[in-house]
């Protein structure tokens, strides 16, 4: 399975030639959008790093503490994963990371019920699929 290193390495591959470097908190949001997408496509995460409700919204703590000390492999991704990272940029990748980052906000109900709770913050692939349940009703 590929890591949360590879597909930011495919977010990157797709929007930075076109708009320049991405800054940490647009990286996380794009990330996190791949992961739902995942989640909503296959019932599966994209990868299995913990994910957790910080203030300016999903966040991956590992990837957060660590970004460059792993180089993600963007050819990891299957077809399936990369059109996940294709339609991502497409539609997100010329938001500004305070743009994705309120977006988060009112888009995720799941990270504000975590955002919510005093201690545990994980934002779960269980809370995620509660979510994108009560969208296909």
């Amino acid at each position: 399975m590929p890591s949360v290193y590879d597909f930011d390495a495919a977010l990157r591959q797709r929007i930075e030639p076109k708009r320049g470097t991405l800054g940490m908190v647009a990286r996380h949001k794009l990330l996190y959008a791949v992961h739902r997408m995942s989640i909503a496509k296959t019932g599966e995460p994209a990868f299995q790093d913990r994910c957790e409700a910080w203030p300016m919204g999903p966040v991956f703590p590992e990837f957060y503490h660590n970004p460059k000390q792993i180089a993600g492999n963007a050819d990891l991704l299957n077809a399936e994963q990369r059109g996940y990272c294709d339609l991502v940029a497409r539609i997100l990748g010329a938001q500004s990371g305070r743009s994705l980052a309120a977006r988060s906000h009112w888009r995720y109900p799941e990270w504000f019920e975590a955002k919510k709770r005093r201690t545990d913050k994980e934002i779960t692939v269980a809370a995620i699929k509660r979510q994108l349940a009560l969208v296909r009703l």
